[in-house]
């Protein structure tokens, strides 16, 4: 299939439909997990309930996230989205007729985490499909849509529906965005429905699409930073009640307080990675964004700790009174969440735009399902112990932990940066050859 460019100052048809499918799908699917997380969350054992949610979505991944993935590859991106988003409008209206106890719950994230294994990667191959390549505008553009449905689902309209008619309002609500979102795909996939080839021809094993990260040092490290970008995102999730609790000793309410500059460093990053990234500077992004992840994981651990030691160790009057007075770990802690924000978003976007540029285009969906599918892998386990270390060990440790991780990983990918490589023995062919010289006798 030709690839598409955008003409700057347009917008085609096909993105248009693309924008508006992005946005719709995130208010239906958190229309459904917002009438999900109430339900489990107010039954008898809500914590099992809960937990069993994200096991749920979890497992599903794990199982068919890699058979998805090649199945929207073999019959298209366009047509994959289409399939996925009716599936998905299938289980939230069985959901909506069927679903009246906690238990039910786990049995419907499971099936919905399924087929969105059809239309996840789909999604991510389709920008390829419109847009080429290049840059990194669609891929902002699409996570700050991404973001924006998430907000009207989960923060306005769930909210609205609960109050008028409960959790079946809500999944009515989920229904007819789903019904919209099928619609929507459905028009995109009638113009850009067709599986695209490759030159070579159709390579449709699952191995061609594992040596897309074995040749690809761009492709390897999208995967590396992208595990690293969820473990440190579910992991300050996981971890903030407490550190504000007992570290800052403030009520869960002054969240909020944290997440005004988490937000503005997401924002930053989008308008950064939309003006300013593209594949050939991707790799380069990310390593910045996975250090500055670090930093901020770090910084939330322990500098605090050294910031209270120089006021206190100074000896200067004021800056004793103003330690005694101040508390250092909020002041710590608003900065380095603008650093988090921008430096989770700036990972997710420079890594996607590295795989959408070291994917062939034919293998595009199957990459992304396989970098979702190990993704979850790598980071499934350390959760589990992130959620026993921060009630065992508080938030810090766990920070610090995180941080190390991070810090590890980058040493991984930039380590055979710094090895040197020998030149094959060919290549010094010409150095050792002979050449005759002719010699002038007396």
């Amino acid at each position: 299939m030709k690839e598409l460019v955008v003409v700057r100052g347009t917008m085609r048809p096909g993105l248009l439909l693309y924008y508006s499918a992005r946005f719709s799908g995130q208010v239906a699917q958190n229309l459904l997990f917002a009438s999900l997380f109430v339900v489990a969350g107010t039954s008898d054992k809500s914590a099992v309930g809960l937990s069993s949610l994200l096991i749920a979505t979890t497992g599903a991944s794990l199982l068919f996230g890699v058979m998805g993935g090649a199945l929207a590859d073999r019959i298209g991106p366009g047509r994959g989205m289409a399939l996925g988003a009716i599936l998905r409008t299938l289980v939230i209206g069985l959901c909506f007729f069927e679903f009246n106890a906690a238990a039910v719950g786990a049995g419907v994230i499971f099936a919905y985490s399924a087929v969105s294994q059809v239309y996840s990667p789909s999604e991510m191959a389709m920008v390829r499909v419109l847009c080429g390549k290049g840059r990194a505008t669609p891929h902002s553009l699409g996570v700050a849509l991404q973001y924006a449905g998430q907000g009207v689902g989960m923060l306005a309209l769930a909210p609205l529906l609960f109050v008028i008619g409960g959790t079946q309002a809500m999944l009515a609500g989920a229904v007819v965005a789903g019904v919209a979102l099928s619609a929507i795909t459905v028009a995109l996939s009638l113009n850009h429905g067709r599986p695209a080839r490759e030159p070579s021809g159709d390579h449709s094993s699952l191995r061609d699409s594992l040596r897309v990260f074995k040749r690809s040092p761009m492709a390897r490290d999208a995967l590396a930073v992208l595990a690293v970008q969820t473990m440190i995102i579910q992991g300050i999730v996981v971890a903030l009640p407490l550190y504000l609790r007992n570290d800052i000793s403030l009520g869960e309410e002054w969240g909020i307080f944290l997440v005004a500059p988490g937000v503005a460093g997401v924002l930053a990053g989008l308008a950064w990675s939309a003006a300013a990234v593209t594949a050939e500077v991707s790799q380069k992004v990310m390593r910045l964004a996975l250090v500055s992840m670090v930093i901020g994981v770090f910084a939330l651990a322990s500098l605090d700790y050294g910031l209270e030691a120089v006021l206190t160790l100074s000896q200067v009057g004021p800056l004793v009174d103003l330690e005694a007075s101040l508390n250092t770990t909020f002041m710590v802690a608003f900065p380095v969440a603008f650093l988090v924000g921008l430096a989770v978003t700036l990972a997710l976007v420079s890594a996607r735009v590295a795989l959408t540029a070291a994917a062939p285009i034919a293998h595009q969906s199957r990459v992304f399902a396989v970098q979702a599918t190990l993704t979850d892998s790598f980071v499934v386990l350390p959760l589990l112990l992130m959620g026993i270390g921060v009630e065992v060990a508080g938030a810090r440790p766990v920070l610090a932990a995180m941080g190390l991780i991070g810090a590890a990983t980058f040493v991984f990918i930039q380590l055979p940066r710094f090895m040197p490589i020998p030149l094959p023995l060919h290549a010094h062919a010409h150095r050792l050859a002979l050449v005759p010289v002719p010699i002038e006798r007396d």
